[in-house]
Order: C-alpha cells, then structure tokens, then sequence
C-alpha cells in the first residue's frame, strides 16, 4: 500500500511543492496520531531522495513542539513529540534531538510535561538505549529525581 502511494508521490512535483506536502503530512498525522508510524516510514523514504524535504518536516516539527510547550499545549506537545520520536526510530532524526527535547521537558517538570515525556520516551526509548545509552541513562534518573521530590502526581 504505501509503496503505491510512494510511486504516486514521486510522479508529482515533489520539490516545488515540499511546503505544501509537508504541511498536510503533519496536519494528518495531528488528526490521526494512531497512523504516526505510517507518516514517519513515507517521510523515511522521501528523506531518502529528497532530504530537503525531510529537514523542512524536522524543522515544522521542531517549531510545531515549541509553540506548543509555550502554551502549554498538552495535545499539540504530544502530537509532535510522537511524530519527532517515530522520525528517531526511522533514523530520519537524530538522537540528540531527542535528548534535547527530553531535557526541556524535564527541566522545570510539571505534571504535562512529564507526561509528554514520558509518552515520547514509550516511543522511542528503545532506539534511544541503542543509539545513546547515557543520554537515556542521564533522562531516567533526572524522572527518578521527579518521583523522588513527589512535585508531580504518580500517575
């Protein structure tokens, strides 16, 4: 299925339109989020001919997760933090990247970011551990920290 609607993509005119195919890749992965691991293997493979076009989705991402978090925006966050740590696994991003966002997230911990974190880490914690296994190391124990101080709820 997806190797036809890859076949189909590369018919049109990937690079003039990048912006606007980049943009309805991220809107319908925010409209359905359970078909995220979907929208990360076609950006994986456009990456591989195109990757341009992988850095502007990156780069949407990245800008689409800060806006979020500034107005603390649990669903947005959670969102592009799903769809940021799918692109980890597809190696489209980088790890550190990941580790990044970790570390904003854990920085001054409320109960959402946690959350968010904790759910970015379900998603990619395992590539992580293989890419990175003292990053991911340095990310549980500032999450035991949190546990320890009890500032956030044990859910």
């Amino acid at each position: 299925n997806i190797a036809e609607i890859i076949r189909e993509l590369f018919q049109e005119n990937i690079v003039r339109g990048r912006g606007l195919m980049t943009r309805s890749i991220i809107t319908a992965q925010v409209a359905s989020p359970t078909f995220t691991h979907v929208y990360a293997a076609l950006v994986s493979i456009i990456n591989t001919k195109f990757p341009q076009t992988g850095e502007l989705i990156a780069k949407r991402l990245v800008i689409q997760f800060k806006k979020g978090f500034r107005r603390n925006d649990k669903n947005l966050c959670l969102a592009s933090v799903r769809f940021i740590a799918h692109l980890v696994n597809q190696q489209v991003l980088h790890e550190l990247l990941a580790l990044e966002i970790l570390t904003i997230l854990l920085e001054n911990p409320t109960s959402d970011s946690v959350e968010v974190a904790v759910g970015f880490l379900k998603e990619c914690g395992k590539k992580l551990t293989e890419l990175s296994p003292r990053g991911v190391h340095g990310v549980f124990e500032s999450l035991k920290g949190i546990l320890h101080d009890g500032n956030v709820d044990k859910r």
